[in-house]
């Protein structure tokens, strides 16, 4: 074997790499192996790590944390199948236990999509059959299908009846079932809808700001249902349609919210509404309101405001004929949805006269003895030209007055002087009345247990200078004084001023839910009486203006409740509103000795058919103090 160690590679020193050759310059002979790594590139790699890193710490924050909740109803009603029923809300009483708000058993039609055909072609051929059943075209039920095609259960139509469930039932279609749901109802409709107000879908921005609501819920809206939303709300149910497979379904229970029970008396509040339908009817008005209240605790015992609408429409939204029903309420460019009585602001007329009455008495400008010849106006000197006059008419020359013949014939020229000052009287100046207007609360909530409740606008010299930039002048004031000018007032205000009168200088706060009970009939909450505050005048003071008032009914501007078998006291108000007529009020309590109930009409826009106010109020206390003892329960 030969030698072979003699063989062998030399290497020239220069192709050999020794360690420190790696540390080298870039004029080395080797720069491929020489040149080292930037720093930069580590940094954006480590910068790369790190965002990742922040990425998915924030994505598992917002899966586990922000949204889990939500995921988790979400995996939940996907695995269990389950089909969402409408909360069983709590109900709604008269004060004698009559139902006005319930709720009503009613059918939907949903798909369960794992038991629905597989085969395009079955599905279509379903569809078919089920079209003229449910009275809907076949290509709008395959849309509902269609965009539907993600959900594990779908609604398909709601509101079904007992003839149709029975139908579909009959027809076995594989996925369709019928379930039972329920859906409010209110007996009274029209006659109570500002009262109780309805229920609609929950908007998105509802869903977003209130764990409660799930996509199908409704909420209250309008009247005692959004009042006491929170309080009426029943517990989530629900129909697990897993637990039986397509042969049956399991409902889960459910508690419901709880129940309201009111003050109004049904049978005033369907009379209070007759009232006004039949004189509104008979002159072609369409706007006003009308409360009754217990003066000495304040319950409101009937409450309407018009026009009104169906609150039943509101309820059965998925029916054609509700949609365009819906519609005309909506865009009725008269409001149909306003509650005129607590949201509506309106010059008092001469139903402010009593108030004026009495801050005049106690600051001594007049007395019981006091007389002003009422000549039909009075003429004023400008107080900017000398040479000018203004004259402010009355609406008929009156004579020699007292101030309870002022408020029983409604004499401007009296309270012109009691207010502005006229001849030797110097009359209280808007700072006083500004005062007494505000110490009884004109421009300030009552707190009816209603949304919407507006305030007043009293106005004084500091608020027209800063709304008008205008100073203010005696002819202000005279306006002021008879219930005209910038004073407006909420007819719910109104009633309870007057009802103060009655009861002896106590301003009660208006309440329509008595008490408040759960399911199980344990009392939640219970509403006694409140006083708002009392009317700074003593008991001498307030008879006489109370004397003025039965003075209307005996031989003033009332005399059509002389009819009424009890004694009554009242006044009487038209005031003037540019460019749409006047409005007629009328305010009244009775029985005078011992009232029982205080009521406030308000009828807009009349034209020139004056007293509709009064017939209103003689109508409605008719029946109250005759055909309601009678037997006739205004229904």
């Amino acid at each position: 074997m030969p030698d072979i160690s003699k063989y062998k590679i030399t290497r020239f020193e220069t192709d050999e790499l020794k360690p420190e050759e790696t540390l080298a310059d870039v004029s080395s002979v080797h720069p491929a192996m020489e040149t080292p790594i930037g720093r930069n590139i580590f940094n954006v790699f480590y910068l790369a790590a790190a965002s990742i890193f922040v990425f998915l710490f924030f994505k598992s924050f917002q899966l586990q944390i922000i949204d889990g909740e939500r995921f988790a109803i979400s995996a939940e009603q996907s695995n269990s199948l389950r089909y969402q029923l409408s909360p069983l809300r709590g109900l709604i009483y008269d004060s004698h236990g009559r139902l006005l708000a319930e709720n009503l058993p009613v059918f939907d039609l949903v798909a369960v999509h794992a038991f629905l055909p597989k085969s395009a072609d079955e599905l279509a051929e379903e569809i078919r059959r089920l079209s003229p059943v449910v009275h809907e075209d076949a290509e709008y039920l395959t849309k509902i299908f269609s965009d539907n095609h993600d959900q594990a259960i779908f609604l398909i139509k709601g509101d079904i009846t007992k003839e149709k469930m029975a139908e579909i039932q009959n027809m076995s279609l594989p996925g369709l079932f019928v379930v039972a749901n329920i859906k409010r109802n209110y007996p009274d409709g029209s006659a109570a809808a500002h009262v109780l107000g309805h229920t609609a879908k929950v908007t998105p921005e509802e869903l977003e700001s209130d764990d409660y609501f799930m996509i199908n819920d409704r909420v209250g809206r309008l009247g005692l249902e959004a009042q006491y939303e929170n309080l009426m709300r029943g517990e989530h149910r629900s129909l697990d349609f897993l637990s039986n497979g397509a042969d049956g379904m399991t409902s889960l229970p459910a508690r419901a919210g709880n129940s309201l029970f009111l003050n109004i008396d049904s049978s005033m509040q369907n009379q209070l509404y007759k009232s006004v339908i039949s004189v509104f009817a008979s002159t072609g008005v369409r706007r006003g309101a009308a409360i009754v209240q217990n003066p000495k605790t304040g319950a409101v015992l009937g409450l309407v405001s018009m026009p009104t609408f169906d609150n039943n429409i509101f309820e059965n939204s998925s029916l054609p004929d509700s949609v365009s029903k819906i519609s005309r309420v909506l865009n009725d460019t008269s409001k149909p949805l306003l509650n005129r009585a607590v949201s509506g602001r309106y010059s008092p007329g001469s139903t402010i006269k009593p108030l004026l009455a009495l801050a005049g008495l106690k600051e001594g400008v007049v007395n019981s003895s006091t007389i002003i010849f009422a000549d039909g106006g009075i003429k004023v000197r400008s107080e900017v030209d000398s040479s000018v006059y203004y004259t402010f008419r009355d609406w008929k020359v009156h004579g020699w007055t007292d101030i309870k013949k002022a408020i029983a014939d409604s004499v401007d020229v009296y309270f012109y002087a009691l207010g502005g000052g006229y001849g030797n009287i110097k009359g209280l100046g808007i700072d006083r009345i500004s005062g007494y207007l505000k110490g009884v609360g004109a421009d300030k909530i009552t707190g009816i247990d209603l949304p919407g409740e507006t305030i007043g606008l009293v106005p004084s010299k500091e608020w027209k200078k800063e709304t008008k930039d205008e100073s203010w002048y005696v002819g202000d004031t005279y306006n002021v004084s008879i219930g005209q000018g910038d004073l407006v007032v909420t007819p719910i205000w109104l009633n309870t001023y007057i009802g103060a009168i009655a009861n002896g200088g106590n301003l009660m706060k208006p309440r329509i839910v008595k008490e408040i009970k759960s399911q199980d009939d344990n009392i939640v909450a219970s509403f006694d009486s409140q006083t708002l505050g009392q009317m700074p005048f003593d008991q001498d003071i307030l008879n006489i203006v109370r004397q003025g008032m039965r003075q209307t009914v005996l031989s003033g501007t009332a005399t059509l409740l002389q009819g009424i078998p009890v004694a009554l006291a009242a006044k009487t108000g038209t005031a003037q509103v540019t460019g749409r007529g006047l409005n007629s009020l009328f305010t009244v309590f009775g029985p005078y000795d011992d009232p029982e109930i205080v009521m406030t009409v308000l009828v807009e826009n009349i034209n020139q058919s004056q007293g509709l106010a009064v017939r209103v109020a003689n109508d409605f206390l008719s029946w109250y103090f005759g055909d309601r003892n009678n037997g006739s329960n205004g229904e």
